[in-house]
């Protein structure tokens, strides 16, 4: 009976053991997530409020040059209609045609460069507030899933984009 209870006893501490050596293990182990950065970018609340912003912009500038474009299309009908072309109206047609052409071109300049100046303010600071959800959660790693390769499998339960999302956006408003 002695050496029965005692072989249960070895049996046992080795369970214990074993068990032991798993949590130490899983505690141990990185903890690791993805987001898919598109749905990251999109469901960013900056990200919405700068492209606003953007098309505000973007609308001013195509207004100015619908102005440009209509102004053109009377003075190009006036020097059609004239049977004797009047040099002051062509003249001025030159000269607005001229306008508008570097005007558009300066505006194609400058919405690109906004884009990329809101684009990258958007970038740095989804960065830093993924950043901050990792070391908030706990994370090791955080995966970007962009379709590009970098990351070619993780399973579903492994997806954080919908906890980032929310918490970025309560960051970004001052929740957290």
């Amino acid at each position: 009976m002695v050496g029965k209870n005692k072989i249960l006893f070895v049996i046992i501490l080795l369970l214990l053991g074993a068990n032991a050596f798993i949590i130490v293990q899983y505690k141990s182990s990185p903890k690791t997530g993805y987001v898919l950065i598109q749905e990251l970018y999109n469901g960013f609340e900056m990200k919405k409020e700068m492209e606003k912003k953007y098309l505000q912009v973007k609308n001013s500038r195509e207004k100015i040059l619908d102005s440009l474009t209509l102004e053109l299309k009377i003075l190009s009908q006036k020097i059609a209609i004239e049977k004797e072309k009047n040099p002051e109206t062509i003249q001025s047609f030159e000269s607005k045609r001229a306008e508008f052409i570097e005007r558009k071109q300066m505006f194609e300049e400058d919405n690109n460069a906004l884009s990329q100046k809101y684009d990258q303010e958007i970038l740095t600071q989804l960065n830093q507030y993924t950043k901050d959800f990792g070391k908030a959660n706990g994370y090791t790693y955080i995966f970007g899933n962009d379709g590009n390769g970098s990351l070619m499998f993780s399973e579903d339960s492994q997806n954080i984009t919908n906890e980032v999302i929310e918490f970025i956006n309560n960051k970004y408003k001052g929740v957290e």
